[in-house]
């Protein structure tokens, strides 16, 4: 073999190790494997965006990626620690499961975590919380939540994403 070909050879699997250890780092709550414990979850994925108490004494790790990405992902815990399971939040099912009348600001919190834009609208004395997402047929969507002055949800209502409006559709 040349020392060309070996310090190709070298570079290459170097480079082949690197990329291998980036992508072990980027662990994300979708790879975590049934039955994983939250401190070996909480040891392996980055800080979570939320962190919320659950019915039943379990933890919830929440994993937001609003305002760029369309994503929030909830890994769930019971109570003894183990990974009861882990769910995409960005999707009409769960938007369907927001109960006006019910849920409140910190139901809204658990479920979606932060929203990408929030609103006030005077006249009506309402607020809103916008959360980006993908609709059916991969469609770039935003869930508005609606709410009244205590803080309680009003309405839902699904409509275009104003930042791909505003960037033409665009990726970036």
């Amino acid at each position: 073999m040349s020392k060309f070909t070996a310090r190709i050879l070298l570079i290459s699997t170097l480079l082949f190790a690197a990329a291998v250890s980036l992508l072990s780092a980027c662990a994300t709550p979708q790879s975590l494997a049934p039955g994983t414990t939250l401190d070996e979850a909480r040891a392996k994925l980055r800080k979570p965006t939320g962190s919320y108490p659950l019915a039943g004494g379990g933890t919830r790790l929440q994993y937001s990626n609003q305002p760029f990405d369309q994503s929030v992902w909830n890994a769930d815990f019971d109570a003894q620690g183990q990974l009861a399971r882990v769910e995409q939040m960005m999707t009409d099912a769960a938007f369907a499961r927001v109960q006006p009348g019910k849920y409140t600001h910190n139901d809204v919190l658990r479920d979606f975590g932060q929203p990408a834009e929030t609103f006030y609208y005077r006249l009506v004395d309402e607020g809103a919380w916008m959360y980006r997402y993908f609709t059916y047929g991969g469609f770039k969507a935003a869930m508005f939540i609606y709410f009244d002055p205590a803080g309680v949800v009003k309405r839902t209502e699904t409509g275009l994403d104003p930042w791909a409006i505003r960037d033409g559709g665009r990726e970036k």
